[in-house]
Parts: structure tokens; sequence; C-alpha cells
């Protein structure tokens, strides 16, 4: 009889390595990451967005949905500081992951003033589960690098609606008192060709501090209803809640001054923005876009004719074309109030000056004798009794508001407070606060 030799016991096929790893939890490849390199192997990258989406939202790469911010800088900053509101709010639920490249998650330093600063989410993807930011899970990528700034929220193509209606909210929460610097006066300026914008003073001017001709004022006025007691009625009626305002005269009058007054009393309800000269020359389209995060936003141009040309002349005509669209153009913005100052009116393109662009154009003349007559007094104060302020101003005929301040500190400098109501005619007279430049050619 033949005894069949004893046979192995029966195997089941071993689990491939994808297998396992793909059904490993997080810990367990951070462990097996880990030990790996203790035995010598060189660092793994981290995972792409996509893939750390892709494995935490349960799909394959082909099934990822991605809805993007498409914004200026400022904004995409801003964007990041509610995504840390949020972050720390679900700080127990949340996963955060690095862009890969072997860079960990980046935080960056949003300013909102002078010593103050607050952090914010720069280059990083997290995970927010269901329940969190929404009813489905949802991966958020933010990356604010000057050469790859993006903001997008990573779904399966089934949860797009939702990832679309939290960034919806997200751009909806900007326009409110989430927004650190809402409200602030901003300056704009260009950083690595984008625009950026930076805290401000805040500015505190009245109109006591600047005498005017009257009906200048009701100009003011009526161009300020638009965001006053006239919103609400120029809304419904869709007649558009965005004006133009251009302010227009020689040096001295006042124009600066009276820009001041106008943003001062908007303060806390408008959010200011001062543009410089490159940001208005190279990134008009974009500085007015930062507005969108805002809300009702003053844009102040100051010298404008400095920048935006007859395009007949030799300026920009590109920069011309982007300011006429972004103050009438296709898209249209609510609650924008656009101020521009302009020694030179003539200079400006005429489809600048038209209804919808600059719908009101105050020209600011040097003050006539009373006018005159009342800065003088002003800038006297204590010092002036016994002179008779009618008299100087007649001497001083066609000088602007900044020429009679001149005339007041001239006096005071050569005789201290002692001077007479003659030492003030004769500085007047005299002409030598004028600032007269000798032009000469020299070898």
């Amino acid at each position: 009889m033949s005894v069949s030799p004893p046979q192995p016991p029966a195997t089941t096929p071993a689990a491939s390595l994808e297998a396992i790893l793909a059904a490993a939890s997080d810990e367990t490849r951070e462990a097996l990451r880990t030990l790996g390199e203790l035995l010598g192997n060189a660092p793994t990258a981290a995972a792409s967005p996509t893939q750390f989406a892709s494995r935490h939202l349960g799909v394959d790469t082909v099934g990822l949905a991605s809805t993007k911010f498409n914004g200026p800088g400022t904004a995409l900053a801003l964007l990041g500081s509610l995504l840390g509101t949020e972050m720390t709010r679900h700080a127990e639920r949340v996963v955060v992951g690095s862009l890969g490249e072997g860079q960990p998650p980046t935080w960056g330093q949003l300013d909102l003033g002078p010593g103050e600063k607050v952090s914010v989410p720069s280059r990083m993807v997290v995970l927010f589960p269901a329940g969190t930011l929404s009813g489905v899970p949802l991966c958020i990528v933010v990356d604010d690098r000057h050469w790859s700034r993006e903001f997008a929220i990573l779904s399966t193509a089934a949860d797009k609606p939702a990832a679309e209606a939290v960034l919806e909210s997200f751009r909806d929460r900007l326009k409110t008192g989430e927004n650190p610097l809402r409200g602030r006066v901003l300056e704009a300026s260009l950083c690595d060709g984008s625009v950026r914008l930076g805290v401000a003073p805040s500015i505190e001017a009245q109109r006591g501090g600047l005498i005017l001709p009257d009906d200048v004022w009701r100009e003011i006025d009526i161009f300020l209803a638009a965001a006053g007691h006239r919103r609400e009625l120029m809304r419904r009626l869709g007649l558009g809640t965005s004006r133009g305002l251009l302010v227009a005269g020689p040096p001295g009058v006042g124009k600066t001054h009276l820009v001041r007054v106008i943003a001062a009393e908007l303060a806390g309800r408008f959010t200011t923005i001062l543009a410089d000269a490159n940001s208005m020359r190279h990134a008009v389209a974009e500085l007015f876009a930062e507005t969108e995060a805002f809300g009702p936003t003053v844009v102040v141009l100051d010298d404008i004719d400095l920048v935006l040309t007859h395009r007949d002349a030799s300026g920009n005509n590109a920069t011309l074309a982007d300011f006429l669209a972004a103050l009438d153009g296709v898209h249209q913005r609510e609650d924008i109030l656009t101020v521009a100052t302009t020694n030179d009116p003539k200079s400006l393109d005429p489809a600048a000056q038209r209804a919808s662009r600059f719908d009101v154009v105050v020209t600011l003349p040097p003050p006539d004798a009373p006018l005159r007559a009342r800065l003088l007094a002003r800038y006297l104060g204590p010092l002036g009794a016994g002179i008779d302020p009618l008299r100087v101003a007649e001497v001083l005929d066609g000088a602007t508001g900044a020429d009679i301040k001149e005339v007041v500190r001239r006096v005071v400098l050569e005789q201290g407070e002692a001077f007479t109501e003659d030492d003030l005619v004769r500085v007047a007279d005299g002409g030598r606060w004028k600032a007269n430049v000798v032009r000469r050619r020299y070898l």
C-alpha cells in the first residue's frame, strides 16, 4: 500500500502591496514612511493637492472637480484669513496637508496696520469633513505665491454645487465685518507686477477746514447722495449706485483736501483705496477688481492727468481702455465711488469725462477776494488782532489757498508774533512767497 506524502496546508493568495497601502489609515502610512526613512530610504515627496483630495474624498482623481476663485492678490489673502477662521472653528476635525514639493504647510502674515498682524494660511490644502463647511466633505487649496496664486475648492464632481455655494459664501463674507481690512484706508501699490493693498493711517478732515464756494459743496452733496440717503432709491430704480467725481483746478486750490473730506465722511461705511501712479498706470483693471472684496469702496486717483491722457496723445491707450471699462464696462459694480483730481482736465480723453464715468466734474477756481479774506482770517488765528484781512486779500489777487498760507508762514518766520498789517501787506505785495523757478540753459 502506498502512502501519499503530506500536503502543505491551503493558503490564500498574498495581498498586493498596493492593496495593503490602499487600506491603511493615515496614521499607518505616516508610520511606514517614518520607518522607511529610519532604514535609510530617501523621504518621499508629499502628495499633491489632487492626490490628497482623491484619498480623503474617496474618489479617483478623474472624479474630482475644482471650483476656483479668480481674483486679485489681496482678496486671495483675505480669503486665506477666512480659511484660517474656519480651521480654528473646526480644529478637531480638519486635516491639513502640504502642496507637495517637499514643503510643509505654510502660514503667512496679513498686515493690518502698524504693529498689527495676523497669521493666515498661505500654502496648504485642508480637508473639511462633512458637517463642517458643508454637508459634504471638501478640500480647500490656497497658494499665495505671486507666480502661482490660487484659492480652489476640490470636491467630487457630484458635490461641485456645494463647493460653489461655499466659495460664494466666502466671497460674501469679505463684505462684512469678518474682513479685517473692510472700512479702512488702504494704499494700493505694485508688488511683483500685481496690486497689493497696505493699511494707511485713517483720514481726518472736516468741511470746516476747507473754504469753498457754496455751489461746490452742493455738487459734492449730490455726488454723495448715491452713497447716502438716495442709495436704496437709486438701487430700486435701477439707476446704479456707482458714481465718479472729477475735481479739477490749478495746484493749491484744495483738491486733495476736498478728497480727504469726502473720504473722512464715508469712513467706516466705505473702504478707501488710495492708488499710486504705478498702480493707475499698469494695473488699473486689477485695482478696481480689488474693490469686490470690500463692498462699498471709494477709489481715489490723484493727479489722474499724469497717467490717463488723451488717446490722440502719446499716452498709454491700453491703460485708458482698462480705465473706461472699469468705470462703465460690461462688468457693472455697485457702491463704487471714484474720486479723481487733475490740474488739466483738457488733457483727459473726452470719453473719460462723460456720464456714468465721471458724472460730476467740479472745478475749484482760485478764491475770490472774500474767500481769500476768510482764508487769511483762519490762518492768522490769534495773531491777527488789528489786521483787516480784506485789505491784505486785495493785494493777493490770483493767490490760491496754499499761497495764502505761505504768506502767513513767511511773515511769522520774518517777524515772529509781533507783526502788523503793514508787515503782512509788504510780504504779500513783495511776491517772495511765490515758488518761481528760474529756468536757464547751462553748459
